[in-house]
């Protein structure tokens, strides 16, 4: 499985070092969000928690807290 960055901390796929965990990942185009370009470094971009999908551009997300 390639690996995928992530950095929203409290998602229940998030793995420390802003890794993503999942199975599969859905993925939506800038349009609809993202705040960064596609040559970001995964080193310069910091933990980002969320409190649904709406609050991300992945909509794999699931809160780790429940």
């Amino acid at each position: 499985m390639p690996e995928v960055a992530c950095t929203v901390s409290n998602c229940k796929y998030y793995k420390q070092g802003n890794f993503c965990t999942a199975d599969q990942i859905i993925v939506q185009n800038d349009a609809q969000g993202g705040g960064f370009g596609p040559n970001a470094q995964l080193s310069n971009l910091a933990a980002t928690p969320a409190n649904s999908n709406d609050d991300t551009c992945c909509q794999t997300f699931k809160n780790a807290n429940g």
